[in-house]
């Protein structure tokens, strides 16, 4: 049958056990099922990708080497090769420059354009939460991060006339 929402759903939720977000919520429920749900209406392969999207970086350090995950541990799961590159698009690399490295990367990538878009607006939605807590750290985020990065990949998405141009809410 193959690889399935539900698959990668679960699959997450197993990756991020006992990880939470900077407000301290459980980070699947709080973050990677909102970008999933969120990238439903884009097809099963960009619900899959928003499920999964930080499950490489998240694991890559983790103490149990049962619960780390490269993209090719992805792919011996069978999770389908474009959601596998679009995991690889968005995830960065160590010591990897954010605008300059991650985000031009995901703006290069139909599918990892789509959810670093999702991603995007659902920090900058939860960024206002952070704002309560610590005003200071999240007007960097959104300044120096979310909003510039926002640009390069909206323009990216104007400028793709074959995937391009469509509309995340």
């Amino acid at each position: 049958m193959g690889f399935t929402v539900p698959d990668a759903h679960l699959l997450a939720l197993h990756a991020h056990q006992g990880q939470v977000d900077k407000q301290g919520r459980d980070y699947y429920l709080a973050h990677l099922r909102p970008i999933a749900e969120a990238l439903r209406p884009h097809g099963p392969h960009a619900e899959m990708a928003g499920a999964l999207h930080d499950i490489v970086e998240d694991t890559r350090d983790h103490p149990d080497p049962t619960r780390r995950y490269d993209l090719d541990r992805l792919r011996s799961l069978g999770v389908p090769e474009v959601v596998v590159e679009a995991i690889d698009a968005v995830t960065r690399r160590p010591g990897e420059p954010y605008i300059a490295g991650l985000i031009r990367r995901a703006a290069a990538h139909p599918l990892g354009r789509l959810v670093k878009l999702a991603d995007n607006a659902h920090n900058l939605a939860s960024n206002a939460e952070l704002a309560r807590v610590d005003p200071d750290k999240a007007r960097s985020l959104r300044e120096g991060r979310y909003r510039p990065a926002r640009r390069i990949l909206l323009a990216a998405e104007a400028a793709d006339t074959r995937s391009g141009r469509r509309v995340l809410v």
